[in-house]
């Protein structure tokens, strides 16, 4: 029996009432990968029998999961990886269909236009201010309006398409820009809000948080038109919050633990149960960032 064959006989035999029958053959689905997903989705929209569609659903999430792990599981073993690519392995998760390559083309166009406006002689602060104008002024991007979802536009793609953002999502959008531009620049997980920190020097070890503190320069808020300010600003923001004051709220994170704080703020977002598998998954990835 041919692969296509045999794919068509498995998808047929989706609706068995018997549990060992459809263990088997989701099972021998799953090992064929992202080959078997275009019949299966024939499958979907052709045959109208509810626990099929259900079941054919489960399969192809299970199949793009197993993908994204992979991928980010991947780029977790990396030193530091690009933020950029680990952004858009996390949005495939919600997003399977993502256009990649249409996101990396409107990033690079952004980043095309800061740098033209960036040479050697400005100071960081100066430079930040550039980086400000072009986000903020020429291409208009914005925090969130009142009637805003915004579970939705606390994912790239969106973030492009509309020109606003939650605050994690406009902090990772210019935090990845400015370390493709090679700039200095880190997350700071501060509790409830995502801020960025200008260092001195580039960082190689992230345990080193101490040292890593005292060469800050200042701080950005991304969601406040890229506002700098101090560590006095922290403190006061902690207070107001009730938050006790912690190293970690102040030093600059590793991209690891900057998607691992991204990956936590997804799942508060989940609320459905019909969508707790999503909350297990986004677990799942967390770990993998975390190991």
């Amino acid at each position: 029996m041919s692969t296509e064959s045999e794919i068509k006989a498995l998808i047929a035999l989706l609706d068995d009432s018997d549990p060992e029958v459809f263990d088997h053959v989701a099972a021998r689905l799953l090992s064929y990968g992202p080959m078997v997903i275009d019949q299966l989705e024939d499958a979907y929209t052709t045959i109208p029998n509810p626990l099929m569609q259900e079941r054919i659903e489960d399969i192809i999430h299970q199949i793009q999961f197993v993908g994204v792990s992979a991928d980010l599981t991947k780029w977790a073993a990396q030193d530091n990886g690009d933020l950029l690519t680990g952004m858009l392995i996390i949005t495939r998760h919600q997003y399977p269909e993502l256009n990649e390559e249409q996101i990396r083309t409107t990033f690079a166009r952004i980043q095309k236009d800061i740098w033209i406006g960036i040479n050697t002689y400005l100071s960081p602060l100066e430079q930040m201010n550039v980086v400000n104008q072009s986000l903020f002024s020429q291409y208009g991007f914005t925090g969130l309006q009142q009637g805003d979802d915004e579970s939705r536009f606390a994912y790239l793609n969106n973030v492009l398409d509309a020109f606003k953002g939650n605050h994690f999502a406009l902090g990772l959008l210019y935090l990845a820009l400015c370390q493709q531009l090679d700039m200095p620049v880190y997350g700071v997980c501060l509790s409830t809000h995502f801020i960025l920190a200008r260092t001195k020097d580039y960082i190689t070890d992230f345990t080193q948080r101490e040292e890593n503190r005292a060469d800050i320069l200042f701080y950005i808020n991304p969601y406040n038109k890229g506002l700098a300010f101090g560590d006095r600003e922290i403190h006061t923001y902690l207070k107001r919050m009730q938050i006790q004051d912690e190293d970690k709220y102040f030093i600059p994170a590793s991209n690891k633990e900057v998607l691992a704080e991204y990956v936590r703020h997804l799942i508060t977002f989940i609320k459905k149960p019909s969508d707790s598998y999503k909350v297990e998954d986004l677990r799942d990835l967390e770990d993998i960032l975390n190991a």
